[in-house]
């Protein structure tokens, strides 16, 4: 998913109308933030174009569009999402037999 589409995903997931085009730029910024730290976090680029990254985005960006003077982080919903799009991002274990 092109990081347009995941700016018209986030305007959705805030309630603001495609159309609008005001705070574009700085959804754009939040939503490269949010991005850069799943894959700092582990995250693959496979993962991240999923569905279910695609709502843990929309969350992290809400998270830090929704920010309070002095209050910078991340909800607990986001970062669970974190950790289960990064856990999804590793490789199968090796069983043996």
């Amino acid at each position: 998913m092109t990081d347009v589409e995941l700016l018209a995903e986030v305007k959705t997931g805030l309630g603001i109308p495609s159309a609008a085009t005001t705070h574009d730029s700085v959804l754009t910024q939040k939503l490269k933030l949010v991005k850069a730290y799943l894959t700092n976090a582990g995250v693959s680029s496979t993962i991240l174009a999923t569905d279910a990254a695609v709502g843990a985005i929309v969350c992290g960006v809400t998270d830090v569009w929704n920010i309070q003077g002095g209050d910078a982080k991340f909800s607990a919903l986001f970062q669970t999402l974190a950790a289960q799009l990064a856990s999804a991002s590793l490789p199968p274990e090796e069983t043996e037999e």
